[in-house]
Formats: C-alpha cells, sequence, structure tokens
C-alpha cells in the first residue's frame, strides 16, 4: 500500500512538474513589444491573420513577404499602386477604416490576431480590445520611429530574417552612394500639402535632406509636424532646391510671379517627389530610394538618375518581386 501511494505521488509530481514546465515554456515564447503608443502587448505566438489600418504598416508587411497574413486593409486600397503590382490580392480584402475612422465590426468579422492602426485611431483601442483583439499602435514620425515600427512588424508577424535582410541592404546602399562630401550650398526648402507648408529638421522629410547631403532651410521646426511659412520668410531663405511631397502641392505655384526671385526658381530646380508606385518621402521601405533620388538631383556628379532606375529595380525586385522601369517610378 506504501509503495502504491509513493508510486501514485510521483506522478503527481511528475504530472505537476510537466505542467508547470509547459506553463515556464509557453510564457517563454510570448511575443511581447512595446507599440509606439508606449503600450505592451502580448502575443502568444507569431501572427496568422492581421489586420491593417495603416498604409504604411501595409507597404511595410507587404515589402517583408508578409501579405497573405492580411485579412483586412485600410480604405481606398484599390488607389496605391504598389498593391496592385505586389499583391492584388490585398485590394479586394475588407476596407476597414482610414485616418479618422475604424470599422470595429467589420475588423471583428475578421477574427484577426493583431490590428495595426496609426496614433490617429488609438480612440478604436478600447472597443477593439473589449472583443478580444490585440492592438498595436504605430506612429513613425521620424526615420529612427520607423525602423522601430519595422521591428515591431517583424517581431509581431515573425519576419525578423525579412527585416533584417532589408536593414542590410540599405545600409549597403547609403553606404555606396551617401558617403559625400557635401557643401554648404545645398539649400533645400521641401514642402508639402501646400507651397507655404514646410518640413523642419525633425520630420521624416527634414532627415530625408540630411541624408541626401543638403542643408534644410527651415531649421527653425522643432517638432515632427509641417510649418505654416509665408511668403516673405520663404524669399529671405532663398533656396537653391526646391522638394514637393509627392501629390502635394502643386509645383508649377512656385513659377507664379511672386516666387520668380527665389534662386530654385530660376534655375528650375523645383521637384515633385516621386514616386508613382508609392511615396518615396515618407515612412516606408522604399524612402532609402528617396534618399539616392534627392542625393542625384543634388549631387548628380555623384549619383545619377541611372543609379537611381538602377538600384530601384534592384529593390523592388528583391522585396516586392516586381519588375519596375521608370515610367513606374515617374523618372
Amino acid at each position: 500500500m506504501k509503495r502504491l501511494c509513493k508510486g501514485l505521488f510521483a506522478v503527481c509530481l511528475l504530472l505537476t512538474l510537466t505542467a508547470c514546465g509547459k506553463s515556464e515554456a509557453s510564457k517563454a515564447s510570448n511575443i511581447t513589444i512595446t507599440d509606439q503608443a508606449g503600450r505592451e502587448v502580448t502575443l502568444e505566438k507569431p501572427a496568422e491573420k492581421v489586420v491593417s489600418g495603416y498604409y504604411i504598416a501595409t507597404s511595410t508587411l507587404i515589402g517583408l513577404g508578409q501579405e497573405d497574413k492580411l485579412v483586412g486593409v485600410e480604405m481606398k486600397a484599390d488607389k496605391r499602386m504598389i498593391y496592385k503590382k505586389a499583391a492584388p490580392q490585398v485590394i479586394d480584402l475588407p476596407a476597414m477604416g482610414n485616418k479618422k475612422s475604424f470599422n470595429v465590426e467589420e475588423c471583428a468579422k475578421a477574427k484577426p490576431d493583431v490590428v495595426f492602426l496609426p496614433n490617429s485611431l488609438s480612440s478604436y483601442i478600447d472597443k477593439l480590445e473589449e472583443l478580444g483583439m490585440k492592438v498595436i499602435i504605430l506612429n513613425p514620425e521620424t526615420m529612427s520611429d520607423y525602423d522601430e515600427a519595422i521591428k515591431i512588424i517583424a517581431a509581431v508577424t515573425g519576419a525578423k530574417d525579412e527585416a533584417d535582410a532589408y536593414f542590410t541592404y540599405r545600409d549597403e546602399l547609403e553606404a555606396k552612394y551617401l558617403k559625400l562630401d557635401t557643401t554648404p550650398d545645398k539649400l533645400v526648402y521641401f514642402a508639402g500639402s501646400e507651397l507655404l507648408e514646410a518640413s523642419g529638421e525633425h520630420m521624416f522629410q527634414g532627415e530625408l535632406i540630411k541624408k541626401a547631403g543638403g542643408v534644410n532651410v527651415m531649421k527653425e521646426g522643432k517638432d515632427s509636424t509641417w510649418m505654416k511659412i509665408n511668403k516673405e520668410e520663404l524669399l529671405k531663405k532663398n533656396p537653391a532646391y526646391i522638394f514637393v511631397e509627392n501629390k502635394g502641392a502643386d509645383i508649377n505655384g512656385f513659377y507664379d510671379e511672386a516666387y520668380r526671385d527665389i534662386k530654385a526658381v530660376k534655375d528650375k530646380q523645383v521637384y515633385e517627389f516621386p514616386s508613382k508606385l508609392e511615396t518615396w518621402d515618407t515612412p516606408n521601405l522604399s524612402s532609402c530610394l528617396g534618399e539616392l533620388y534627392m542625393a542625384s538631383v543634388l549631387y548628380p556628379e555623384k549619383v545619377s538618375k541611372e543609379d537611381v532606375i538602377k538600384e530601384a529595380k534592384v529593390f523592388y525586385q528583391k522585396f516586392y518581386q516586381i519588375d519596375v522601369d521608370a515610367k513606374d517610378l515617374g523618372l
């Protein structure tokens, strides 16, 4: 009888220890990240079903080879040329929302493991979590913010190797072309959706100027938002180059009589940022091509237009598995 009791005790102890071991192993395999709203989010395993209410997240997921995990995307996906070419199936997915609103009920129907949202939709966190959904907020206002966003997306979807491959590619691209002997006369003004809406130094576009060897004439910008300026201020700054964000203000507006004395206008150095596929001046994987493009304008003797087209072909084949040409890029 004693032997039987001892045997039963040993079995019970073994089962208890095994259960504890499994519990500890489960905890160890959990994925815990801190999102860009400072919230800690934990998943038991890499997400297999993903809803993205944010273009930047959707494009990044496609570039990291995770498009098949998407079960819902932001509105107007059919307007995104990069989706049409690289992941046409995404266009037919349920449209969940835009920067101002999000369809919680439609999202719940998709039963996602995780939902990526921009900071502007953070008011929907509680509603989604009440329905058992994991929510991750992304807010990539600067280059370092976007790098962090890539790492978050990769960690949550099990795409670390793909993200590492991208960072290695980008580092090599910058080392090859952007080790420039910069000159202080490369004065750049970067406009947004209006002619007199400017990027300061701490915006993504401001950092892009610096990467390409330019000098931002709007150094006064203290944060990562567009600055409103007046015409007289721009005339005084007298930039040698003017860039306008992709699909932003009409560049022809700078050729109005009011701006004719600006050096960039006189020298016809006013450009709309490419590309037709997707914006190269905002946080997405292809922004490294934006650095290269701006360098080709500022230092054409060191970086040619042909270099930009050549490297863009390599980039889009490597990360989006599509072939592109100069027409696709708007170059």
